[in-house]
Formats: C-alpha cells, structure tokens, sequence
C-alpha cells in the first residue's frame, strides 16, 4: 500500500517534470552565442571536470565524503543527532536518530563544494585577507564542481540506492532532477544575463497550472 502511494505521488508530480523542463530549454535558448570571459571560464570549468573523469579518474571518494557531509548537515538542520558517520571510495554511510525526505535527498541536489567554495570566495575577498581566490579562479571552479554534482550524482542514480528506495524511486528521481535544475538555473541566471532565473520561475509555475488544468478538465 505504501509503495502503491509512493508511485501515486510520483504520477502527480510528473507535469511539473515537463513544466520545469519546458522552462529550462525556454530561457537555455535565449542564451549569447558569443560569451564573456567570465562565461568562457565557467564552461571551461565545466569541461575541464568532464575531462578528468573522462580521461584520468572517477573523484568517487570526494562525492561520497560531500553526499555524507549533507547528509548530517541535513540532520542537524532537522534537529536529529549522527551516531555513525562512515566514508571510502567504495561508499558510505550515516545512522541518524531520524530521518525525512529533506535528510534522504538533500545530498543529491545541494552542490556541498560549490557551496563551500563559494564560502571560500567571499572569505578571500575579504579586504584584510590576501584575496587569493580571484574571481576568475572563482567562476571557473564552480564551473568545475557543479558539473562534479551533476555527473557524479546521475552516476550515482544509475545504481540502486537505499536513500530513493526509502522515499520512493520515482518520487525521488522526480524531486532530484527538479531540484538539480533549479540550481543550475540559478547558478547561469547569476553568470548570464541572456538567462532569468526569475523568468524560469514564473514559466515553470504557469505552465504547470496549465497543465494540471487540462488534466482536471479531462477527468472531471
């Protein structure tokens, strides 16, 4: 019966799979053909990262280190306590005193490095500090670690994962690409301004109340 509700829930959300989706390639088609330099450095970053898992090696170690981190980050955000915290390049694991959906999925959509090194960069910039993270060095390492979330965790996905199983595979794969591409969007809405994050927002909400509406005009 649960498993029966699961899929339900995952059935509903499925229009705003298209909506979202919709969005994206929306304000992804209004973007320059002929980029800035700081734009050129975020792809460059991009492409970089998707070298070094293609040619030189897979950082499996570092994904499961900030996957778990989240993890816990998660738990105390919701109050919870962290009994065991475990990590290798084979995997990891952590044992809460509780657990949500928030704690389950978090680490498949919260960027942990890009996060801290955009924590790093405000720190250095700092005007008593020696400033030794330039912008440029900036942008183009968070082109560099969220393109390590986004191909670690679809990786990651391609196994069976004890975190969606609990949620609800579908439930989950729904919310992770959702999420995942409303942090992107924001990050290129900050990075271009040919792409409008608010815009994307505002597209995704009205395409999804046209949709459920045809979808409640055909059953009722």
């Amino acid at each position: 019966m649960r498993k029966a509700f699961k899929t339900a829930v995952g059935m509903i959300f499925l229009p705003l799979v298209i909506s979202v989706s919709l969005a994206f390639y929306r304000q992804f088609g209004n973007m320059e053909i002929v980029f800035t330099e700081g734009q050129k450095y975020f792809l460059g970053g991009i492409a970089t990262y998707c070298l070094i898992q293609l040619l030189l090696f897979k950082p499996a170690y570092f994904y499961t280190l900030g996957h778990e981190t989240v993890h816990v980050l998660a738990t105390w955000l919701c109050l919870g306590r962290v009994t065991s915290f475990r990590v290798s390049s084979a995997g990891g694991s952590v044992s809460t005193s509780k657990s949500n959906l928030f704690i389950l999925l978090s680490p498949y959509f919260v960027p942990i490095y890009s996060i801290l090194l955009a924590v790093a960069y405000y720190i250095s910039s700092d005007a008593f500090l020696w400033g030794f993270l330039t912008q440029s060095h900036f942008i183009f390492l968070l082109g560099l670690t969220l393109a390590f979330h986004i191909v670690m965790t679809i990786d990651t996905l391609k196994t069976k994962q004890p975190d969606l199983v609990k949620a609800g595979y579908l439930t989950s794969s729904i919310l992770i690409y959702m999420m995942n591409l409303a942090v992107i969007s924001g990050v290129l809405g900050l990075l271009f301004k040919s792409f409008s994050f608010r815009s994307f927002l505002n597209n995704t909400y009205f395409l999804s109340v046209d949709i459920y509406r045809v979808i409640f005009k055909q059953l009722f």
